[in-house]
């Protein structure tokens, strides 16, 4: 080993000693670059960094592929334990496959890597094309799960996110790919003035890229007014809402809503409500009528000494009367508002027994609805995009019977009734002194991180079909895990570079914000009503969106790229498997 070798590679080769160990190593450094970079501890700028020790690794594994990508997942399980504890409170047993699953795709990449890289050579290329098909395999693959990706925390710059606007957030990736190839070239190689050159000339090009994305943006000159109401309703609460905490969240949620729109500063011109919090049964015209004909009542009896205590209301009440009273507000308001509730599919209300109801349905949906001059809109959105392992399992969920056995390890008393939407329905409201009705799109939770799905319902068809995203959500299932909300914040907000279009926030727990086209988030402190902080609502300013980007056009034309030609790849590689190895380059 001759002086001049770096110090790392000095290091790298003392550690090929213990193969296992170093490979173990190199996930556990990947660990701590991508828990430094998110959120609590928010190091965004070290997003180029945490790739790094996985490209060492495949670049020179010491040992055999299989071996390293097997050592390095295991590597990587602190980093998915830590940015996933709170699912232990959902499923104890689900948590664990998760954090597996998570640590798999680790150690594909360093397999899919390794192999190009011994086959084809040219590591700064091979190593960062790897990192961006793998990255976007992971969030389409089985339903995809497109949290915690590497370059996510770079939406804190403005300049080098605006390219998401051109070839959507995979191009952010493959750029960033490539500053990691490039860094991890210079630590492994003698060639260093080269690798410099290389990662200047990638920084060059992608923030000159930013520019002339920020630049094909045109700003709206509409604005309107928000209303956002962030009640703080646990989530052990809304898996066994009883008739009275029902009735009481609604009183709450009306002086929420009440506030807003008294607002002596701004007064909304529509308000919102997060996802699945209308208090009655149902919120689907076609359903109410079936529900109201029944003359089903609720009891109004405690269930248990704490069950809303401090509520005065009549022993029994009407099903509909929550949503009646809803209606008669919003008419007296004169505000419309779009809130989100459950749709029945098919509904029958059926007596099974005496005292005993039961609800029939064919499914139920997961909707937003618009609720304008005290009626309820006759054309509702219904979520298109389920949540994996939330609300569907991807191809396990064809079984019914395996679905439920599942269900009773992994997360006892939950049920997958949710339906998807067919089509993706725009809800348009009216404001005063404006023309044309205001166009929303409204992807419900988890579907505000899906970028194909937010783009269909921007963009459907190619032309615009919406001036704003409202991404209702309901983020109590994250429970005492603020990091985990602000993951979900983040990783939404890369729709609105992509689509160049702003996006609401209505969130139960928190955190509810205004996201610019930008990706800026431009409000997000709440007003509370009481001594609760996350009790409280939100209106702020939001200009509409205008014009279009190439991403709206094109879509995910560059992941799929990416992933096609590391897929083309590794057949080839192994159709030459009988031919010499391809010797490899540090170039």
């Amino acid at each position: 080993m001759n002086e001049n070798t770096p110090l790392l590679n000095r290091i790298a080769d003392a550690l090929a000693l213990v193969p296992r160990v170093r490979a173990f190593f190199c996930g556990l450094c990947f660990s701590i670059l991508l828990i430094l970079a998110f959120s609590p501890i928010g190091m965004w700028f070290l997003a180029p960094l945490i790739p790094v020790p996985l490209m060492i690794l495949a670049h020179r594994p010491h040992c055999r592929a299989w071996t390293a990508s097997i050592f390095a997942a295991a590597g990587s399980i602190p980093a998915w334990f830590w940015t996933h504890q709170w699912v232990f409170d959902v499923s104890v047993l689900g948590a664990p496959f998760l954090i597996l699953y998570l640590a798999l795709w680790v150690g594909f990449y360093v397999l899919v890597a390794e192999r190009l890289v011994r086959r084809f050579g040219s590591p700064w290329v091979t190593l960062a094309v790897v990192w961006g098909a793998v990255e976007f395999g992971r969030s389409v693959f089985l339903s995809g799960y497109p949290w915690y990706l590497s370059a996510h925390p770079l939406i804190e710059s403005v300049t080098l996110s605006a390219p998401a606007g051109i070839g959507g957030f995979p191009l952010v990736t493959l750029f960033a790919a490539f500053v990691s190839s490039g860094i991890t070239i210079l630590m492994v190689s003698d060639r260093r003035v080269n690798a410099l050159l290389e990662i200047t000339a990638v920084i060059v090009v992608w923030v000159s890229t930013g520019f002339v994305a920020i630049g094909l943006v045109t700003e709206g000159e509409d604005e309107i007014v928000v209303g956002i109401v962030q009640p703080n309703i646990p989530q052990d609460n809304r898996m066994d809402w009883t008739e009275r905490q029902r009735y009481s969240d609604w009183l709450m949620l009306r002086s929420l809503t009440e506030a807003s729109a008294l607002d002596p500063e701004v007064a909304p011109d529509v308000i919102l409500w997060p996802e699945g919090l209308t208090p009655g049964w149902t919120f689907d015209p076609v359903a109410l009528e079936i529900e109201r004909s029944a003359g089903y009542g609720w009891k109004m009896e405690p269930d248990f000494p704490g069950d809303a205590p401090d509520l005065v209301v009549p022993r029994t009440i009407p099903a509909t009367r929550i949503v009646d009273e809803l209606l008669e507000f919003q008419a007296g308001i004169g505000i419309p508002m779009i809130v989100g509730g459950p749709t029945f599919h098919n509904l029958d209300i059926v007596k099974v027994q005496q005292g005993w109801i039961e609800y029939q349905n064919d499914g139920i949906g997961n909707s937003a609805f618009l609720v304008e001059d005290g009626a309820i809109s006759q054309t509702w959105y219904d979520k298109l995009h389920l949540t994996p392992f939330g609300e569907v399992m991807p191809v396990i969920s064809r079984w019914d019977w395996l679905e439920q056995s599942l269900l009773s390890l992994g997360a006892s008393g939950m049920s997958f009734s949710i339906v998807p939407g067919d089509e993706p329905v725009v809800l348009e409201f009216e404001v005063d002194d404006r023309p044309e009705p205001v166009r929303a799109a409204t992807p419900i939770c988890f579907e505000a991180t899906i970028a194909s799905v937010c783009r269909e319902l921007v963009f459907g068809g190619g032309e615009r079909r919406a001036d704003l995203l409202v991404n209702i959500t309901n983020d109590g299932w994250f429970g005492f895990w603020d990091p985990g909300r602000e993951a979900h914040l983040l990783t939404s907000r890369w729709r609105s570079v992509e689509l160049a279009t702003p996006m609401v926030r209505s969130a139960n727990t928190g955190f509810s914000c205004a996201i610019d086209t930008s990706g800026r988030v431009t409000a997000r402190e709440i007003t509370p009503l009481g001594d609760d902080p996350r009790e409280g609502f939100l209106n702020t300013r939001v200009r509409l969106g205008s014009g279009s980007t190439i991403y709206a056009r094109i879509g995910n034309l560059v992941g799929w790229g990416v992933f096609g030609i590391v897929g083309v790849g590794v057949i080839v590689s192994f159709l030459r498997k009988t031919s010499e190895p391809t010797p490899m380059s540090d170039q």
